[in-house]
């Protein structure tokens, strides 16, 4: 059982870095919470057999870290504002069936607002959905 600790380690490493694949910014704070469990039980050995009390802390700082930090750090990494911004069609977007749009150098799932939109075409973002673009065609 030895080997538990570092297990934590790693699953919290791993969640840090599953953070960047997901939206909404709450797997880093379970990472977090696994590295912290990881840490305490390297120094604390009696905590290294008892399963039962790693997952306890495992959960309380990965909701305490949640709570505590979500609301600073998302301020922090908002992004750039991207509504009114236009992006190029490089797949048929259309109302009932997403297709792409090249937006900044990055390609980007759309559904159109309103009307079937073709490859070359210039749409506006009316509206992010997660990591699908609600957009328009201009005219």
């Amino acid at each position: 059982m030895d080997f538990i600790p570092y297990l934590w380690v790693l699953a919290g490493i791993l969640l840090a870095c599953l953070e960047i694949f997901t939206p909404g910014f709450v797997v880093i704070f379970f990472g977090i919470g696994a590295l912290m469990t990881g840490i305490l039980a390297l120094i604390f050995p009696g905590l290294n057999q008892n399963l039962l009390w790693q997952f306890i802390i495992w959960a309380i700082s990965s909701v305490g870290s949640l709570a505590l930090f979500r609301r600073f750090f998302k301020k922090t990494f908002h992004g750039k504002e991207i509504i009114g911004q236009v992006a190029e069609v490089t797949e048929t977007v259309s109302p009932s069936k997403a297709g792409w749009v090249k937006f900044q150098g990055t390609l980007w799932k759309a559904i159109s607002y309103d009307a079937t939109c073709h490859p070359g075409d210039v749409v506006e973002i009316m509206k992010k959905d997660n990591l699908t673009l609600i957009v328009s065609k201009r005219e």
